[in-house]
């Protein structure tokens, strides 16, 4: 799972979590209530309130980012067509940190002997109008609504000021070109950038010919070195949890192992383990994402009490069994125990890692 595919599922939790859904009544046992799931008053008028805009929020942020996955692909199909010279390497999804606190996404990064060309690929629908002075991209809906987002162009001069410093740095001089990419054929442009082009995808490849030169600044050799000295330096951003990165008070989110399928609370029954009565699957798999689910939205450590809260499982010797059944770290000693995850990506159970390792 790429970065961008962790994000979305990410924030898919969070919707999850953030859905204020009714239990359905399918127990021979007392079913508990929406506030029991949510772990606190829902008759506060505030409280309902912030979580139904938190949920909008992230739905809108989900939205913008599957809109941006499908144009990485559309643009990701047209360089696999493209001719490119040799020596030439393709960076896609990079993020370089060029010195603490200064950091820069970039799309796509074609390094060639001759030049560098950044791409910062947008898939938008609508009209477009370009306001470099003003810092402004508007984009006009078909019902006439207007939207205003940072200019694409100040947002690419900003990565190929960060790249040249990058290079810089390592004492390589090479020239950079950059342009924005619209994925979406059917985009309409009324006002074009002045700064840096625009281009459709379709165009990108006669683009990218414009810029070829038969005179190469660099070897072959130079930036196959500066490939492997690219590499390590892009580094993946330590991740956050949703309640710090969005401000999000952690009672949002509803508690429970919540099913894969339906999204209602599953319970853990004698002989049988974890099980959905309404959709009739195990529900193993659901354990785990509620475990992943508090690592990713809540806080990046959880404690066997943490874990017992949030699962809503009665027993800290169940909870101890889940966390160490996880591919988790720990430190600290019982009962201060605490387990982590490192990095992006799925939990996974420690079974699993140990094959994959083996094999």
């Amino acid at each position: 799972m790429n970065s961008t595919d962790w994000e979305i599922h990410s924030l898919e939790r969070a919707v999850v979590r953030l859905q204020h859904q009714e239990p359905v009544i399918n127990e021979p046992h007392d079913v508990p209530t929406v506030e029991a799931m949510l772990g606190v008053a829902t008759n506060d008028r505030k409280f309902k309130r912030e979580r139904r805009q938190a949920l909008e929020d992230i739905e809108a942020i989900l939205y913008r980012k599957k809109a941006g996955r499908v144009g990485e692909e559309a643009v990701e199909q047209t360089l696999s067509e493209m001719i490119f010279p040799e020596g030439t390497h393709v960076f896609r999804n990079a993020s370089l940190l060029i010195r603490k606190g200064y950091r820069v996404e970039i799309d796509v990064l074609i390094l060639t002997p001759s030049f560098a060309l950044v791409l910062e690929v947008k898939n938008i629908a609508g009209t477009l109008f370009f306001n470099e002075e003003e810092g402004k991209t508007v984009r006009i809906r078909e019902n006439g609504q207007a939207d205003e987002f940072d200019c694409y162009v100040h947002q690419l001069d900003r990565q190929i000021s960060g790249l040249n410093q990058f290079l810089a740095s390592h004492q390589i001089s090479l020239p950079i070109y950059g342009a924005v990419v619209l994925a979406n054929q059917n985009t309409v442009v009324k006002k074009r950038p002045v700064t840096f082009p625009l281009l459709y995808r379709k165009q990108l490849a006669r683009h990218f010919r414009s810029l070829r030169s038969d005179n190469p600044i660099l070897s072959a050799v130079t930036v196959n070195q500066l490939s492997r000295l690219f590499g390590p330096r892009v580094e993946e951003q330590q991740e956050q949890p949703l309640c710090m990165e969005r401000d999000l008070s952690p009672l949002m989110f509803r508690r429970g192992v919540l099913c894969l399928q339906c999204n209602q609370r599953i319970l853990a029954y004698q002989g049988r383990g974890w099980y959905c009565r309404t959709c009739e699957i195990p529900g193993r798999e659901a354990v785990r994402q509620a475990v992943e689910d508090r690592l990713i939205l809540i806080n990046l450590e959880i404690t066997n009490k943490q874990c017992r809260e949030f699962l809503m499982i009665g027993h800290s010797s169940q909870a101890t069994r889940i966390l160490k059944s996880l591919e988790l770290n720990k430190f600290g000693e019982p009962p201060g125990t605490s387990y982590y995850k490192i990095g992006k990506g799925p939990l996974k159970w420690a079974e699993e890692s140990r094959k994959s390792t083996s094999q």
